[in-house]
């Protein structure tokens, strides 16, 4: 190869004059390569959808004459000025998308998607000049995704060139400059299986049975394939798969087959259609409080991806990749040399093999469906191998209660007073209701200090432990929390979620779950509870499993605001959304969940940190909570994701919203950066919404999570929040704007309903302590008897914005 460095070479290439029409045999001249470039001889190429697609011209701008193929491998020939890694003998691996090491995307940990060299369909010339390197009889022929390899010789810029294995054959490799480290990577390293997950892929070509083979060698126990195709899945048992899910057979959503198979559904997903049903179904069949969907087939331009945000905020995460997440210079030599030591088999991905001067069959077969897979192996040398609702407003309120002896009513029914919701929409009364002793596996409480929630006013509107208690005893410290952990289920015992299967949140349970009754009534007539934990009484019984534990030392009448709201928006940050230290993050509502998560931005050191509100009024207040630039949406024009694109140069690292609103939603999801921005969903929208966004953004290598009460486990991860208090890293103080006595709980509610303050809390106050024990929100655990194991129930909040607490005299139990 040595004596064409720098001359023009002529050779063979597959030439399309028309969309559609076969490729004609033509003899080309090709250029040698300029500044930044490297012209390789191609021995092997392999024939490709996109090929296909773009060859047919149905959608896109039709750019021709051309010069298809972009799967191939070969040997560098000669290297234009300033290529310093390459040289000629070179074995290598020429790719449609690049990495020029220097730009944010190629110096980030998580991003594949070059600013220089990221793919472009249209752009039939090269970068350095804006010409082409091909000519037939003095015509300009377009190059294709800056491969072009249906060519002898090839012109491609450096940095879409991997330096591989020269030991490794090229005829086997070449089939990793794309489907198959798209699907391999897909699962590997987005997906990430864990050894004896489960695993549904949507498509069974290429693509998909090389994200088949990343589940097994990932170790997945069960590797459901799903296709249209029933003729596919005798062969896709050779990639691991164990299961067949043909959705023709069945009569309801493929998502609902794959849910009740699984038990509620798989582990991991990968989609490889491009179809946009397959899309949102393999999001929906995923589990929730762990599911990984990913998706990686390429959709229609006119598509939308709609799904109800629940099923985010059901800890289910979106995710898309580019190319499987491979650098192509940095990675695809490691995935080579998986093949070489045996861990990865690419034999059984190819099932025809043509010569280069019948490239038309090759074409034909892929048409045809000939194979259950293609690649379809070419060898070019013959002789060689937005409605939307106001941002919620915030209101704490603290309520304040008189102190009553712990020690001489266990086991009896205990008189207290209690706020009681007769009517929707009508005041509370203050009431004398009896409180029954508690149960198996339930604890009585004192309540010092309670808060109001949005949550509260959303449904206002429409000392002693019981048998088998082993972890808390009469007098501990703690707070009830609305959602559980009974340390049993899988939820549970797994690492990834929450929302525990006894004791997840229920609205419209108004009663224990161990008898299916109350605990409390007024003159014999029985009261509902409220999400397992109706703390606007001065006592009141809750599942064991719906009760942290914590330092006895933290002030219950600060720390009673963990309880949801503020966890919840801290945990959605520090949790979830994990900014990086000097990252940015954009804060979509700032009522008390979307301030806490602003202070969770700013502990986690985030430089920049944007609130976004409908109500300019917040702004200046929002600044104790670390936001550092502000951004109502009555104020432009144009989309707030718009906006804050241009704000950040191309989007925001995190974004965490916190209204409900579906707009915010979707504003929220589009805002964040390609190639490594993640949204996290925090607020609980009305049942009748749906999220719905082109699926390009999710290709795009962004990220959609959703969380339920920041993804603390209540009993395991509550205590070390407040040690965050105890430990000055966390300020509670600047949560609580308001006071107000127990008698007055009412006025709370008008707080709240009129958003007179950016957050409040409700005071529940009946008479000053007289000893050391601090007025806090000090929920007294009463006897019964103790003994068995743990369990749990309670249900879940939308939004923290009130605080309640109440002074009372103590003495010491």
């Amino acid at each position: 190869m040595s004596s064409t460095a720098g001359q023009v070479i002529s050779c063979k290439a597959a030439v399309a004059w028309e969309a559609g029409k076969p490729l004609v045999i033509e003899e080309v001249e090709v250029a040698p390569p300029q500044a930044m470039e490297v012209r390789l001889k191609i021995l092997f190429t392999s024939l490709c959808h996109t090929d296909v697609y773009f060859w047919e011209a149905k959608g896109q701008t039709p750019m021709f004459p051309r010069i298809f193929g972009h799967e191939a491998g070969g040997i560098v020939e000669s290297v234009g000025e300033g290529v310093t890694d390459l040289e000629p003998g070179d074995h290598v691996l020429p790719v449609f998308t690049g990495e020029c090491k220097e730009c944010r995307h190629c110096k980030s940990e998580e991003s594949n998607m070059c600013d220089l060299l990221r793919i472009n369909t249209d752009r039939g010339v090269m970068l350095n000049d804006g010409k082409s390197r091909f000519s037939v009889r003095g015509q300009p022929i377009y190059h294709f995704v800056g491969t072009s390899t249906f060519s002898e010789y090839t012109v491609v810029h450096s940095g879409c060139v991997a330096k591989i294995n020269p030991a490794a054959p090229l005829d086997k490799v070449c089939v990793l400059s794309c489907g198959i480290s798209t699907g391999l990577g897909a699962t590997l390293n987005v997906a990430k299986p864990k050894k004896g997950s489960s695993v549904a892929i949507f498509g069974l070509g290429a693509v998909g049975l090389a994200a088949a083979e990343g589940a097994r060698i990932a170790g997945a126990s069960r590797i459901i394939g799903v296709d249209l195709n029933s003729n596919r899945f005798e062969e896709a048992k050779k990639f691991g798969v164990t299961e067949f899910v043909n959705p023709k057979d069945y009569n309801k959503p493929v998502q609902e087959v794959i849910a009740e198979m699984t038990d509620g559904g798989v582990d991991r997903s990968v989609e490889c259609t491009g179809s946009i049903n397959a899309m949102i179904s393999a999001f929906e069949c995923v589990h929730d409080g762990w599911g990984v969907a990913v998706l990686v087939g390429v959709p229609n331009r006119d598509d939308s991806f709609k799904t109800h945000p629940m099923n985010f905020l059901n800890e289910k995460t979106l995710k898309g990749t580019f190319f499987g997440n491979y650098k192509p210079r940095s990675d695809l030599p490691s995935v080579v040399e998986k093949y070489m030591n045996k861990e990865l088999e690419l034999e059984k991905f190819i099932t025809h093999e043509v010569p280069f001067s019948e490239i038309n069959k090759a074409f034909e077969y892929m048409l045809s469906g000939a194979g259950l897979r293609q690649p379809c192996l070419v060898t070019t040398q013959e002789t060689e191998q937005s409605n939307q609702r106001s941002f919620r407003k915030g209101a704490k309120v603290r309520l304040r209660q008189k102190q009553k002896k712990m020690s001489s009513t266990a086991g009896q029914v205990i008189s207290c007073k209690a706020a009681v919701a007769w009517e929707a929409g009508k005041p509370l009364v203050i009431e004398e209701v009896e409180v029954a002793p508690p149960q198996a596996m339930e604890v009585r409480l004192k309540i010092l200090f309670t808060s109001l929630c949005h949550t509260d006013v959303y449904f206002w509107e429409a000392k002693s432990v019981g048998e088998g208690v082993t972890d808390l005893k009469p007098g501990d410290h703690v707070l009830p929390v609305f959602t559980g952990e009974c340390k049993e289920c899988r939820h549970c015992k797994s690492e990834e979620s929450n929302m525990c299967d006894l004791l997840r949140i229920n609205t419209d349970r108004g009663v224990m779950l161990n008898d299916g009754k109350s605990r409390f009534s007024v003159r014999g007539q029985p009261i509902y509870h409220f999400v397992g934990t109706s703390t606007f009484s001065e006592y009141t019984v809750v599942h064991v499993g719906c009760v942290a534990k914590i330092n006895p030392a933290a002030p219950l009448d600060k720390v009673c605001v963990l309880s949801c709201g503020i966890s919840t928006g801290l945990g959605a940050t520090l949790n979830v959304a994990k900014p990086k230290k000097g990252s940015s993050v954009a804060i979509f509502g700032l009522g008390a969940v979307g301030l806490a998560a602003a202070e969770g931005a700013r502990i986690a050191g985030a430089s920049r940190i944007i609130g976004v509100d409908l109500n300019s009024n917040r702004f200046e207040e929002a600044k104790k909570f670390g936001v550092t630039e502000f951004v109502n949406p009555k104020d432009y024009n144009k989309p707030v994701q718009e906006v804050i694109a241009e704000m950040t140069g191309g989007g925001v690292d995190r974004s965490v919203e916190c209204t409900g609103s579906i707009n915010a939603m979707i504003s929220a999801f589009e805002c964040v950066h390609d190639g490594w921005g993640v949204a996290v969903l925090v607020g609980v929208p009305n049942k009748d919404d749906s999220f719905k966004t082109h699926p390009m953004n999710v290709l795009n290598e962004k990220t959609l999570k959703g969380t339920f009460f920041g993804n603390y486990k209540p009993r395991s991860d509550l205590p070390s929040v407040v040690e965050k208090y105890m430990n000055k890293e966390l300020e509670l103080e600047k949560f609580i704007t308001h006071e107000v006595p127990f008698s007055e709980i009412n006025k709370a509610f008008e707080y709240m309903l009129s958003g007179a303050g950016l957050r409040f809390s409700n005071y529940f106050v009946m008479s000053k302590p007289k000893n050391t024990f601090q007025e806090n929100l000090f929920i007294e655990v009463r006897n019964r008897i103790i003994g068995g194991s743990d369990s749990v129930q309670v249900t879940r909040t939308r939004e923290i914005d009130c605080i309640c607490k109440s002074k009372a005299e103590q003495k010491e139990p």
